[in-house]
């Protein structure tokens, strides 16, 4: 039998509902956009609709991509290489009422790397860096994002 070799990414995900569900995505060891190992960003990222996500117990399921309004990754995805990203400390406020205070890392073009920008090109999810902890927010649950008042 054919198997295609595959790296567990731990992730808790949270739904609109309020429920959440802990577990793993799958992730190849090659990325077919860049080098390295594929993420789980990339994976939120594609035109695929499901996406397989094995819960705790070895049992595995398929989450519909757009119900997720956000996934907590146990591990970190995001480079926070200073040379090549701006950080842009940000608000965002959800749908529901929720809030989170992170840092927004763009790689744009000083000329194009306001938060409008980088919110505008950015795909259906984006990197949000809350502490030491990478979130993915689905933009279809968000309300508003500004910048923190603190710049």
């Amino acid at each position: 039998m054919f198997k295609i070799k595959t790296i567990r990414k731990k992730a808790e995900i949270f739904f609109s509902d309020g429920s959440r569900l802990s577990g793993s995505f799958f992730v190849s060891p090659r990325s077919s956009t860049h080098t390295g190992n594929e993420f789980v960003y990339d994976l939120l990222t594609t035109n695929n609709s499901y996406l397989p996500f094995e819960l705790t117990g070895n049992e595995i399921i398929l989450l519909h991509k757009r119900s997720i309004v956000m996934a907590l990754l146990e591990d970190n995805e995001l480079s926070e290489d200073p040379l090549c990203r701006k950080q842009i400390e940000a608000h965002v406020c959800f749908i529901s009422g929720e809030t989170l205070d992170g840092k927004i890392y763009t790689d744009l073009p000083e000329s194009h790397s306001r938060l409008s920008d980088f919110l505008n090109r950015s795909k259906d999810f984006f990197h949000l860096k809350v502490d030491d902890r990478d979130y993915l927010l689905n933009s279809q649950f968000i309300k508003m994002v500004r910048p923190s008042l603190s710049q």
